[in-house]
């Protein structure tokens, strides 16, 4: 069965990319953590293919978990160098490149310490042995069915598009980003790849990006207010970031009637 094969070749990623998380390559944080997720995901969204799955979903979030922070902290401090770039040199006051550098090199050196915890303990040892038991024994129970998953995009979407801008509307397209990523994840294990899914999530993501980063520039103004060091860099990159926040009815309305048919 096609989704049982996606689901090992997942596993098998997962494992295989522990070396280069402990050596911390580039990307394999982010690898590792993408293969956790997609297994999660698959497993949830085919509950009624694949019995008795919960204990496995529930040690995969706690992985997801334990790899999230490190690469939180990589894509802020990816995120922020990004607009001091674009920013003219004139508007930069102070040591600001140094300060990003060292609050997000702190707070990723603390996180992968957590993910060198995780990967050494019996829990992630057991949760690898678990994955492979049940893939190498599960009789699905059931044809795959995304019925219920394409209502709850839907669902989702249109209840985020028709809200006031604010940060209830944030929270409403992160929620509608979950589901449209666990469409997604569920469409290629199934061997149906969408493009026009997979664009609307990188939309979605996209601005998602910017409302974290955005928070993320007012924890660090207030960070360098405090240690008596001019701010007013990280409200110059604050506006970039809304500026370019701009467009995004526009693009996810776009993206959104192109992927809604394939989630009818």
């Amino acid at each position: 069965m096609r989704l049982v094969e996606s689901l090992v070749a997942k596993a098998v990623d997962l494992a295989e990319l522990e070396p280069a998380v402990r050596a911390d390559e580039p990307d394999a944080v982010h690898q590792m953590r993408v293969a956790a997720r997609t297994l999660r995901a698959d497993l949830r969204t085919f509950a009624h293919v694949f019995p008795d799955s919960d204990a496995l979903v529930e040690e995969l979030a706690w992985l997801g978990d334990a790899l999230g922070p490190a690469r939180e902290a990589e894509v802020l401090s990816e995120q922020v160098l990004a607009l001091l770039d674009r920013t003219p040199p004139e508007l930069i006051h102070g040591s600001v490149r140094a300060r990003v550098r060292q609050v997000f090199d702190l707070d990723r050196e603390s996180s992968l310490a957590l993910v060198a915890e995780a990967l050494d303990s019996e829990r992630y040892r057991e949760l690898l042995r678990a994955l492979n038991s049940y893939l190498e024994n599960v009789r699905p129970a059931t044809k795959p069915d995304l019925s219920r998953l394409r209502r709850r995009v839907r669902r989702r979407m249109r209840a985020a598009l028709r809200m006031p801008h604010g940060a209830e509307r944030d929270v409403a397209m992160h929620a509608a980003r979950k589901a449209v990523r666990q469409a997604r994840y569920a469409a290629e294990a199934l061997g149906h790849p969408s493009k026009p899914i997979k664009a609307l999530q990188d939309v979605l993501g996209d601005e998602h990006d910017r409302v974290v980063t955005a928070a993320a520039l007012i924890d660090l103004a207030a960070g360098a207010y405090q240690a008596g060091e001019d701010s007013f860099t990280y409200g110059v990159l604050l506006g970039q970031v809304r500026s370019d926040a701009k467009g995004f009815d526009k693009r996810v309305k776009r993206a959104w009637r192109a992927a809604r048919p394939e989630l009818s």
